[in-house]
């Protein structure tokens, strides 16, 4: 599974999309993939502008994957 994400800085509604929201929501979507039998998921972060540089990007990467693997 591939979750394209883009990130946003208040909650998305209701109406959102998978993997778009705050990080919070995104992490609701990883878990709610996990949960439906997902072996494995890429959290692709390159199809935005939010990140001002790699950096940022790979922080919010490991920052993902810390709180995924805590839940």
């Amino acid at each position: 599974m591939v979750g394209n994400v883009t990130f946003t800085d208040r909650p998305a509604g209701p109406d959102r999309s998978a993997f778009a929201g705050t990080l919070d929501q995104i992490m609701d979507d990883i878990n709610t993939a996990a949960e439906a039998g997902a072996d494995e998921l890429i959290v692709d972060l390159n199809l935005q502008d939010w990140f001002t540089g790699t950096g940022q990007m790979l922080e919010t990467a490991v920052e993902i994957r810390e709180r995924a693997v805590a839940s």
